[in-house]
């Protein structure tokens, strides 16, 4: 019975949207640009005469020269294990890195977690975003399918998919683990079929627009009072 299920258990495979890659390449790299450039002429800008000029850019290009050799090298040493597919089959969620390697996250390994004692599958924040967590050996581990984690070579345009698959796969291999109800209500997946659920997701949207407007109007409110007052 459980070699059917898992013959039934078709393999996920990531796929690349190359449209948001490169817009995200561009726009990413004219940032960039435009800090550089501004922390270049930085001593230009402040100095009001030619002798604190070169005192100060003395002092200051050594400090910027360190920091641009800090950032590019952090830079290269990311995107060498950059994320450059992800794939989701009946043993769990496999990260195929750049530089060949490849990180594992098994279904046979997950477990407890020191940071939750109900749910085995749950949810964590970081920077100020829902995240997958699982336990393994006790430990907190988040499963991210857009390797925005430790950076990705593109764009992955089936994110979404990947996480209903791999959540599939607990409830299919793993049906001792208990799965937090937040975790299909905040990705909006159907607990049933594990599939985008479009209501589920519309009513989602239809709260935090809610909560935004009424932020919104309680800001515009208070700004009415000061200005009367």
């Amino acid at each position: 019975m459980q070699e059917d299920t898992r013959k039934d258990f078709l393999p996920l495979v990531s796929k690349p949207g190359w449209v948001m890659t490169w817009l995200i390449r561009i726009f990413g790299g004219a940032i960039l640009l435009v800090v550089f450039v501004a922390l270049a002429v930085f001593p230009f800008l402040v100095s009001g005469n030619v002798p604190i000029l070169i005192i100060f850019a003395l002092l200051y290009y050594p400090v910027w020269a360190i920091g641009m050799y800090r950032f590019f090298h952090h830079v290269k040493k990311n995107m060498s294990v950059a994320i450059r597919k992800i794939r989701v089959d009946d043993e769990g969620i496999h990260f195929y890195k750049k530089d060949g390697s490849v990180r594992d996250v098994l279904y046979s390994q997950l477990g407890s977690s020191y940071l939750s004692d109900k749910y085995q599958v749950y949810l964590t924040t970081e920077v100020k975003t829902w995240i997958l967590a699982v336990g393994i050996d006790g430990n907190e581990i988040k499963v991210v399918f857009d390797g925005t984690d430790i950076g990705c070579t593109h764009y992955i345009k089936n994110g979404r998919a990947l996480r209903a698959r791999f959540i599939e796969g607990i409830v299919r291999f793993r049906p001792d683990l208990k799965i937090d109800p937040f975790v299909f209500k905040e990705f909006s997946i159907h607990p049933g079929k594990f599939t985008f659920d479009g209501k589920r997701y519309m009513r989602h949207v239809g709260e935090a627009a809610v909560a935004i407007g009424i932020m919104l109007l309680f800001s515009l409110l208070l700004i009415f009072i000061i200005t009367i007052l």
